[in-house]
C-alpha cells in the first residue's frame, strides 16, 4: 500500500451528490467508533444511505470544502459494532426493517447476527416485531448485498482492477460470475477493456488459446486494429492470416468463427472487383458498411434532388463578379465557379498556392446576395478559425454545425440542417462515421462544396472518403494545379508540389539562395543523422534561433512536428526536452508518467461533447491544483476545467505528430526527418508536414529519409467500400 493511501470502514450516512451515469458521488461518512462524519468522493456504485462500506483512498484538502477523503477502492462490509449493525440493517438497502426492527434482532443474537441471517435465517421469525414480509424483503436484500461482495471478490481475484470491475457489476450485476465464467471476452463491451486484457482474463479462466470464444473475439479486435490503421474493410483472407498469425489461433477454427459472425450479422461481407478486375471478399464491422452505404445513398440523394435555387446565365453572373471584386480568374478558377453554379455537388481539390481560398470567397460573394442561408464548416476548430480569416465569413468545426452534445448530433435527418449552401473545408480530415453523420443532416435540396486536399495524409478515423468519391468519378471535381505568382515565390509551396509530383526538394538551390545575401527563406533543411543531436538542434532552433530572427513566439508560433510517437525524436520524448527547456519551473502535477504545468501547450486528444473541446484543439493550462488533480486550460472557445479522471483526455503539444496537426497551420514548423523514421517515411506524410508551415519549414534529418518518403507513395493505401457503394446504385461516372 502506497504511503498517502488509507483504509477506513464505516457508514454512508448522507449521499449529497450522485451521477448514476458514471458513479460519482459525494456524501458523509461515519467511520467506526467515531461521532464525526467525514466528506467522502468518488466512483461507488450500487449504494445507499447507511450501507457499511470498506473504502480505500486518500485525504485530500479542497480549497473551498475543506478536508475531504477521495475514494480510489470501495468493498460492501458487515459492520461489526452493536450500533453499526443496527444502523446497516435499518438502512435503505433492507427496505421495510425501520431502526426499532433493526434493534431488536441485534439484541436477539448480538454478535452471532449476520451469522444467524447467513446460516439460520428461519430465526428471524423468533424475534419480537420481525413479521413474515419483513423476513422475506431482508433476506432478498441480504443475498443480494453478499453476491455483490461475491462478485468483486471474483473479479479482483481474476485480474480485473476494481474500477473495472465496479463496471462490470453495474452492468451485469448478479449475473456477472456466470456470464464471465462461461465467456470472459464478452468484457470488451465494457468502454476500456479491450480484448487482450480480456484474453489475460481468460488465461486466467483456463480457456483453450483455439477456444471458438477466443477465434471471434480475435477475429473482431483484429478487425477494429485495422480499422485504427483506416480501413474501414479488410480482405478477408488477410484477416484470417494475421489473425493466426499474431494471436495464435488455429485456421480451422478462424474459418468456423468467421462463418458463425457473418451468420450472427456481427460482420458483413462484400465481393467486389478491385482495380485489377480480380474479385476480393472484404468484411467489416456493420457500423462502417451502413455508414458507407449512407454516404453513398445520401450523395446520390443530393445530386439527384432539385435545387432551391437555380443559376441561370452562369457566365455573365461570374463576368459580373469578377468586376465587383477586381479578379479575373484563371481557366480552373472559372471552371470551378461554373461547376459551383451548375451541380449540387461539387469537389475542388488543389495544393497550397492553387487558390482554393480565393475559389471559396468568390462563390460566397456570387452566391449569398441569392442564397441568403450558408454554413461553412471544417472538422477542426483552428481550420474553421483559418476559413473565417481567409474568407471573412463566420466558420464552425462540423460538430458545432451538426450541434453535437454528450449524447450524439442533435442534427440528423429527421432534425436537418436548415443552409442551403454548405461549404467544408479540409474534407481529406473527414473519416467515414463523421461523413455519414454530416451527409444524414444535409437537405436535398441543399448544395454541397466539398474542398481539399487529396494529397494530404487521409483522416485518422477509418475511410479515404474525399480520395473515394473522387475516384469514383460521380461527382464533378476540379483540380487546381496552376500555382499563382505570389506563392510560387514561397519555397514551401514550390517544394511542397515538388514532393506531391514525386520530386525531391533541390536543397543546392536553397544553400545557394542562403549563402546569396541576407535575405531570410521560408523553407530550411539542416544535415544530420544523429538522433541526439537532431532534438539538440530542435531545441535551439525553437528556443532561440527562429524565435530571434523571425520574431516568433516559442511557445504558440513554432510547432515541432514528427512522423511517430515513440522514438528519441517521437513527441513523447520531444514534448519533455522542449517543456524542460521552455517551461520547467511552474506549478504542476504528474499523470502518468507526464508532467502538466502552468504555462503548457497542451492538445486535446478526443471530442468531449460536454465540454464542447474537440480532438486537435490547441489549448494553454492557465491553472493548475496538485491536490485535487485538477487544471485549467485556455482553449480558444473559452477556460475548460478538467478533473483528475479527465486528464487523459490531455497531451502536451510542443510537439505533435503530423496526424495531429492536419487542418491546422503555423507560423513555423520544424519536422525531425530520418531514417529512424522508416515505418512512417511516406509521401503524403511529408507532404502534410511541409503545408502547414505559413511562413517558414525547417527540415532536419537526412537526405536518404526525404527521398525514402518522397519515393513511397501508395503502400498504405486503405480499403473501404464507398466506391463500391456508390457503383451499386447506378451512379455511372461522370468521365
Amino acid at each position: 500500500m502506497a504511503e498517502d493511501d488509507v483504509n477506513l470502514v464505516g457508514t454512508l450516512e448522507k449521499i449529497v451528490y450522485s451521477n448514476p451515469e458514471n458513479g460519482f458521488l459525494i456524501g458523509t461518512f461515519l467511520t467506526e467508533n467515531s461521532t464525526r462524519p467525514i466528506t467522502v468522493k468518488g466512483i461507488v456504485f450500487n449504494t445507499r444511505e447507511r450501507e457499511t462500506l470498506r473504502l480505500k483512498g486518500n485525504w485530500e484538502n479542497h480549497k473551498v470544502y475543506g478536508r475531504q477523503f477521495s475514494i480510489r477502492e470501495f468493498m460492501p462490509v458487515e459492520p461489526t459494532s452493536a450500533e453499526g449493525m443496527v444502523r446497516y440493517l435499518s438502512s435503505e438497502v433492507f427496505k421495510g426493517i425501520g431502526e426499532k426492527t433493526a434493534q431488536h434482532i441485534v439484541n436477539k443474537f448480538g454478535k452471532d447476527t449476520f451469522k444467524i441471517i447467513d446460516s439460520s435465517p428461519e430465526l428471524l421469525s423468533k424475534v419480537k416485531g420481525v413479521r413474515k414480509k419483513q423476513q422475506k424483503s431482508l433476506l432478498a436484500a441480504w443475498d443480494e448485498q453478499r453476491g455483490l461482495r461475491d462478485v468483486m471478490t471474483f473479479l479482483r481475484g481474476v485480474g480485473i482492477s476494481h474500477a473495472y470491475a465496479q463496471r462490470i457489476f453495474a452492468k451485469n450485476g448478479l449475473n456477472s460470475i456466470p456470464l464471465i465464467k462461461a465467456n470472459p471476452y464478452q468484457l470488451t463491451d465494457i468502454p476500456g477493456i479491450g480484448f487482450l486484457t480480456a484474453d489475460g482474463i481468460a488465461r486466467n479462466l483456463g480457456f483453450d488459446k483455439n477456444s471458438p470464444h477466443r477465434a471471434a473475439a480475435g477475429l473482431l479486435y483484429m478487425l477494429e486494429q485495422q480499422a485504427l490503421n483506416g480501413h474501414s474493410c479488410f480482405p478477408r483472407q488477410t484477416l484470417l492470416e494475421k489473425t493466426s498469425q499474431e494471436l495464435d489461433i488455429e485456421a480451422e477454427m478462424l474459418e468456423s468463427s468467421i462463418r458463425q459472425l457473418l451468420d450472427d450479422s456481427l460482420l458483413h461481407s462484400e465481393k467486389i472487383r478491385n482495380k485489377n478486375a480480380d474479385e476480393e471478399e472484404l468484411i467489416s464491422r456493420p457500423r462502417f458498411y451502413k455508414a458507407e452505404q449512407r454516404v453513398a445513398e445520401n450523395i446520390y440523394r443530393i445530386l439527384n434532388s432539385e435545387a432551391y435555387t437555380v443559376f441561370e446565365g452562369e457566365s455573365s453572373l461570374i463576368d459580373e463578379q469578377e468586376r465587383k471584386v477586381g479578379l479575373q480568374l484563371d481557366p480552373a478558377q472559372r471552371e470551378a465557379v461554373e461547376a459551383a453554379l451548375q451541380h449540387k455537388v461539387l469537389i475542388i481539390t488543389g495544393g497550397p498556392g492553387t487558390g482554393k481560398t480565393t475559389i471559396v470567397r468568390f462563390i460566397l460573394g456570387l452566391m449569398r446576395p441569392r442564397i441568403p442561408s450558408i454554413g461553412l464548416a471544417a472538422p477542426t476548430g483552428r481550420a474553421a478559425k483559418r476559413i473565417t480569416e481567409t474568407t471573412g465569413s463566420a466558420a464552425s468545426t462540423i460538430h458545432r454545425l451538426l450541434e453535437a452534445s454528450n449524447i450524439g448530433f442533435q442534427r440528423d435527418r429527421e432534425k436537418p440542417l436548415e443552409q442551403e449552401l454548405l461549404i467544408l473545408d479540409e474534407t481529406s480530415m473527414i473519416d467515414t462515421l463523421l461523413m455519414d453523420s454530416f451527409l444524414e443532416a444535409v437537405p436535398s435540396a441543399s448544395r454541397l462544396i466539398l474542398v481539399g486536399d487529396v494529397d494530404q495524409l487521409p483522416s485518422v478515423g477509418a475511410g479515404a472518403v474525399l480520395l473515394d468519391l473522387i475516384e469514383s468519378g460521380t461527382i464533378p471535381v476540379v483540380r487546381l494545379d496552376h500555382i499563382f505568382r505570389q506563392a510560387a515565390d514561397s519555397f514551401i509551396t514550390v517544394n511542397a508540389h515538388k514532393v506531391r509530383q514525386g520530386k525531391v526538394p533541390d536543397f543546392s538551390a536553397l544553400s545557394q539562395k542562403a549563402d546569396a545575401g541576407k535575405e531570410l527563406l521560408d523553407f530550411y533543411f539542416i544535415k544530420e543523422s544523429n538522433p541526439e543531436k537532431i532534438v539538440e538542434k530542435i531545441l535551439l532552433m525553437s528556443t532561440e534561433r527562429i524565435p530571434q530572427r523571425f520574431e516568433l513566439d516559442p511557445m504558440m508560433d513554432i510547432q515541432v512536428l514528427t512522423p511517430m510517437h515513440r522514438g528519441v525524436t517521437g513527441s513523447i520524448h520531444l514534448n519533455r526536452k522542449l517543456q524542460e527547456k521552455m517551461n520547467p519551473d511552474a506549478k504542476g502535477l504528474e499523470h502518468r508518467e507526464q508532467w502538466f504545468r502552468i504555462g503548457d501547450k497542451v492538445m486535446q486528444q478526443q471530442n468531449d461533447y460536454e465540454k464542447q473541446v474537440f480532438n486537435g484543439d490547441l489549448g494553454r493550462i492557465v491553472n493548475c491544483d496538485p491536490k485535487t488533480k485538477e487544471l485549467h486550460v485556455k482553449f480558444e472557445q473559452g477556460i475548460v476545467h478538467y478533473q483528475g479522471k479527465e486528464l487523459d483526455q490531455l497531451s502536451l503539444a510542443y510537439a505533435i505528430t503530423v496526424h495531429k496537426s492536419q487542418g491546422s497551420e503555423y507560423s513555423a514548423v520544424i519536422l525531425p526527418l530520418t531514417t529512424h523514421h522508416y515505418m512512417m517515411l511516406q509521401r503524403n506524410l511529408l507532404y502534410t508536414a511541409i503545408t502547414r508551415g505559413k511562413q517558414l519549414v525547417v527540415l532536419i534529418g537526412t537526405e536518404a529519409a526525404i527521398s525514402k518518403a518522397v519515393e513511397n507513395e501508395g503502400t498504405m493505401r486503405r480499403f473501404t467500400g464507398l466506391q463500391h457503394q456508390l457503383s451499386e446504385l447506378g451512379l455511372s461516372p461522370l468521365f
